[in-house]
């Protein structure tokens, strides 16, 4: 493990030395001119010198500055030659000090000795010798830590550098060279390489290795994976990725991107090499999406012949795999799409996985004006024919027209938001276990939110308070079951999700709507509500009379608390509660997700997950995250551990429990070690950290 460790940051640090090419970045036309100031110059006429002492500054037009306790300049020769405290600054914020230093006035050719430098991003690179020759770069000795100072955990001892007796850069082939390298960690060597090579920070895509990761698992083992990149043309690459590991079978990746005047082409794959003789498995998908006149046709395929093999392997937490075509039309009132989209559910065992959608067709019409009531018009129309999962086979056709006009009453100060809406549907549905069925569904509606806004403003807040109520006229259907409420549909016209249906009868739903705060960074908002059915069925055994909904939403500055509680309106005996929370108290930082159903109106279910981080030193975080069920008093997984992270490393160390089964992914536990060198990455985006609860970024 600990080698598999020195060769991955081996490779991540080598790369910092393309910072060097700053040094030899500006290039001077040969009419360039010299400005010399110093406390003393002397000029020799016959061998056209110029020698200046004293606080002596040279400086070119654009921009690049010497000063040094001598400076000669020899025109003859175009050469300078600066002694004793030399400190240049280019036109890129970098500042380098020399003990001697030769230069030509173009900046072609260097040749400077004990060489320290300060990079503008505060990154240090020390030498014993800098020599330029036209496109090629060379230092000796050379040392590179890009950690500042203020930030070491141990004092004189940067997190990390890179020692390199020789580094050649060469401009032409843009590539940068080193020999006998060696990465240090804590001032600790911890891996040599003698010789490496690798393109400068000019090129944009060139062929070679990325970055490495090192990662363990109590069911994987220890991994390794090191991309390779293949840069087959400016507009076309590909990626392959070998992972090994010591628990499991290795497995064998690659990316293809193709970009050019037909679109965008992406194909993602995996393979592994059934070291366990249990059957071979694998996972390829592509995307693409063809460019054409007309609209946006994309395809994409999605597939794997093992259900839980990208899982368990960290590939992604896919458990719904989607392929299939699309294409989009649009302009400022029209929209058309049809799509073909078939469906697996891999982690449904012992039953149908798959669904399909072959085609669906949808056309709408937007902003029609209507001419008589001076309201607005949209019209959606839409066909599909579907395979359920349960092997039946239905024909949807569907037209709704909507009709809606906002109206202000400037005398009372009510508000109206007037909807009127027209479904048709017809449906047939070819059952594999019941009687086929073919019928046509009217749904028609007329609805109305009625406000009445009432402000109160002040120097320092705003209030606000809207008592609503909003009746609906609706005849009762028989192809819909009575609609959940909650407390995010509980102004809604139509609480009915899926095409098919339609919330039935007439009912009222009413409500309070307070808001309150200062135009900054405090807000305060409640809202209350409760939905009233009428001419109920005699068969609906629901009340005609809705619970009690109710919802808050506060803020002040970083902080925030949602909440909704649903009450019982009959013992005013809480039913369910649902709450988010976010919270900032010095250097701690927390989200709580809380969801309760008392076990007296139904299956009860109480869970809470957590995550939070605690700055307790500098750049030491505790971090956390969870979740658990506090009903039967079991966790679902959970992690915490140590971060460490500043301008130029991180650590993080975890330890995590993992109570996820699905056939041969387990329980599991252990810990994960991250480092990442910066400027390269942060642990955010480094690893395969698990996380249970909700995190804080």
């Amino acid at each position: 493990m600990i080698e598999l460790l020195k060769l991955k940051y081996f490779y991540i640090i080598l790369l910092s030395f393309i910072s060097l090419v700053v040094v030899t970045s500006n290039k001077i036309s040969a009419d360039q001119k010299i400005y010399i100031i110093a406390d003393e110059i002397i000029v020799e006429q016959s061998e056209k010198k110029v020698r200046a002492t004293g606080n002596a500054v040279a400086k070119d037009e654009k921009g690049t500055k010497i000063k040094s306790d001598e400076i000669i300049y020899d025109e003859n020769q175009s050469l300078i030659n600066a002694r004793g405290n030399v400190i240049l600054n280019d036109v890129e914020g970098n500042t380098y000090f020399f003990e001697e230093l030769v230069s030509d006035d173009e900046f072609k050719n260097l040749n400077g000795k004990d060489i320290g430098a300060r990079l503008d991003d505060g990154s240090r690179i020390v030498g014993s010798k800098l020599i330029k020759k036209n496109n090629i770069s060379g230092l000796n000795d050379a040392e590179y830590t890009p950690c500042l100072e203020n930030d070491y955990l141990i004092e004189d001892c940067p997190g990390w550098k890179l020692k390199a007796k020789r580094i050649f850069q060469d401009n032409e082939s843009k590539t940068i060279y080193y020999d006998h390298a060696r990465i240090h960690l804590f001032n600790i060597p911890v891996f040599y390489m003698p010789y490496f090579s690798h393109p400068d920070p000019s090129v944009k895509k060139r062929s070679g290795f990325l970055m490495p990761t090192v990662e363990t698992d109590q069911n994987l083992g220890d991994s390794f994976s090191i991309p390779i990149f293949y840069n087959i043309k400016s507009n076309l690459d590909l990626t392959f990725t070998p992972t090994i590991q010591s628990k499991s079978n290795d497995f064998y990746s690659i990316n293809y991107r193709h970009l050019n005047k037909k679109g965008f082409f992406n194909i993602d794959a995996s393979i592994d090499d059934n070291n366990d003789n249990s059957g071979t498995s694998n996972h390829f998908f592509f995307d693409g999406s063809i460019n054409n006149s007309f609209g946006s046709l994309d395809t994409f395929l999605q597939t794997s012949n093992n259900d839980t093999y990208m899982r368990k392997n960290k590939i992604n937490k896919l458990t719904v795999l989607k392929s299939g075509l699309s294409f989009e039309m649009t302009d400022d009132n029209h929209f058309f799409s049809i799509d073909t989209i078939g469906y697996k559910h891999l982690a449904i065992q012992n039953g149908e996985q798959w669904e399909y959608v072959y085609p669906r067709l949808v056309y709408n019409i937007d902003n029609i004006k209507d001419q008589i009531f001076s309201g607005n018009i949209t019209l959606n129309n839409q066909f599909d024919f579907n395979k359920e999962l349960n092997d039946d086979y239905t024909s949807l056709a569907s037209s709704q027209a909507n009709w809606h006009k906002n109206i202000v009453n400037n005398k009372n100060g009510l508000v109206f938001e007037n909807r009127a809406n027209f479904r048709i549907v017809s449906i047939s549905v070819d059952s594999k276990t019941e009687q086929d069925t073919n019928n046509v569904r009217f749904y028609p509606q007329i609805s109305s939110v009625i406000g009445y806004p009432l402000m109160k403003p002040s120097s320092n807040f705003s209030q606000t308070l809207t008592p609503i109520v909003m009746p609906i006229l609706a005849p009762y259907n028989n192809y819909t079951n009575t609609q959940q409420i909650s407390n995010s549909n509980l102004f809604s016209s139509n609480r009915a999700i899926s095409i098919k249906e339609w919330e039935s009868g007439p009912r009222i739903n009413y409500g309070l709507e307070w808001f309150i705060d200062n135009n900054v960074d405090k807000s305060l908002k409640f809202t209350l509500g409760q939905s009233f059915r009428l001419n109920k069925n005699n068969s609906d055994t629901t009340d005609e009379l809705s619970d009690y909904y109710f919802s808050s939403d506060a803020s002040i500055k970083n902080n925030f608390i949602y909440n909704t509680i649903v009450l019982d309106r009959k013992d005013i005996d809480v039913k369910s509660i649902s709450m988010n929370t976010y919270s900032e108290i010095y250097n701690f930082k927390f989200k709580i997700d809380y969801d309760y159903t008392s076990g007296k109106y139904a299956s009860i279910n109480e869970q809470v997950a957590i995550g939070g981080e605690y700055n307790f030193k500098d750049n030491f975080f505790l971090k956390f995250t969870g979740t658990k069920d506090i009903d039967t008093n079991k966790n679902i997984g959970y992690q915490y551990g140590l971060l460490y992270e500043d301008n130029c490393l991180g650590i993080d160390l975890s330890y995590y429990r993992d109570q996820t089964i699905d056939r041969d992914i387990r329980e599991s536990d252990g810990y994960s070690f991250t480092i990442v060198l910066k400027p390269f990455g942060s642990t955010k985006s480094y690893g395969k950290n698990k996380v249970f609860g909700p995190s804080i970024n």
